[in-house]
């Protein structure tokens, strides 16, 4: 089988799986970003450029969240599209990274369509449920939903996957190469943002010096991103077994305190 058409079939198979909530615990399993690229890895050969940029695309959205249930940003849309186009027309991996973004934003008004067109099944099922009729009641909040998750889903998916290479390469030879340079380094930056967002929503500015540091250790210093992980492992391991003796250093120095307080009272009285 033509590897284009092995991976549009298995992403969006994926990525169908994930909008249907197939099963409720095989698309955590299929469908997240890293399964993904493992797949579009072994279906082209190069599992390690299919990782970089699904790890780029999680950093990404690291620290994206949904209010009420509103997903600003689809990354694994962006994942089942971008990872493809890249392998298939040699994409670096800052561009593609880079192309995450809008796809990301249109696979979050998918979601929103979905919700729209689902709205119209809540009272069928109610009156299924109220008739007892539990066989329709099934077909209703299974087996439609998972069937109008074909168009919404499915297929876009595997359009753009199938042909997508045919748009994006004329696309990629026309971009002059300075702004294929920039598109390069914000693809290298976006994964950043995540990491700002997660500080945002932690809410806590003493961690900054702690995100300059890894960015220095990582962009400047050129330290692989695993041996940073272990020196950041090492960082707070220590300083938690720091507060952790502080803080027993200060309690046996408050018990102390309370009983030297109460032994003084006790003879004054």
């Amino acid at each position: 089988m033509d590897k284009t058409l092995l991976c549009a079939l298995v992403v969006a198979f994926f990525y169908w799986i994930k909008q249907v909530y197939f099963g409720y615990t095989l698309w955590e399993l299929t469908a997240e970003v890293f399964p993904q690229c493992l797949a579009i890895g072994l279906i082209y050969g190069d599992v390690p450029k299919a990782m970089i940029i699904g790890a780029g695309i999680s950093l990404m959205y690291l620290g994206i969240n949904a209010p009420g249930g509103q997903l600003p940003a689809d990354k694994y849309i962006a994942t089942a599209i971008a990872v493809p186009l890249a392998m298939q027309t040699n994409m670096k991996a800052g561009v593609a990274i880079a192309l995450a973004v809008p796809l990301a934003m249109i696979g979050a008004q998918l979601l929103n369509l979905k919700k729209v067109l689902q709205v119209g099944l809540v009272p069928i099922a109610e009156r299924q449920a109220d008739n007892g009729d539990i066989s329709g009641l099934t077909r209703t909040a299974l087996l439609y939903p998972m069937i109008l998750g074909i168009p919404l889903f499915f297929l876009p998916v595997f359009v753009s996957v199938m042909f997508g290479s045919k748009v994006v390469t004329p696309i990629m030879n026309a971009i002059p190469d300075w702004l294929m340079h920039g598109l390069v380094i914000s693809g290298g930056l976006l994964p950043a943002v995540g990491f700002s967002l997660t500080l945002m929503m932690i809410g806590k500015d003493k961690y900054i010096p702690y995100f300059i540091l890894g960015f220095i250790l990582v962009a400047v210093l050129k330290i692989p991103t695993i041996v940073a992980a272990v020196i950041a492992g090492c960082v707070a391991t220590a300083i938690l077994v720091m507060k952790q003796e502080l803080h027993k250093e200060y309690k046996e120095n408050s018990d102390t305190a309370e009983k030297s307080i109460n032994k003084g009272g006790a003879s004054n009285g």
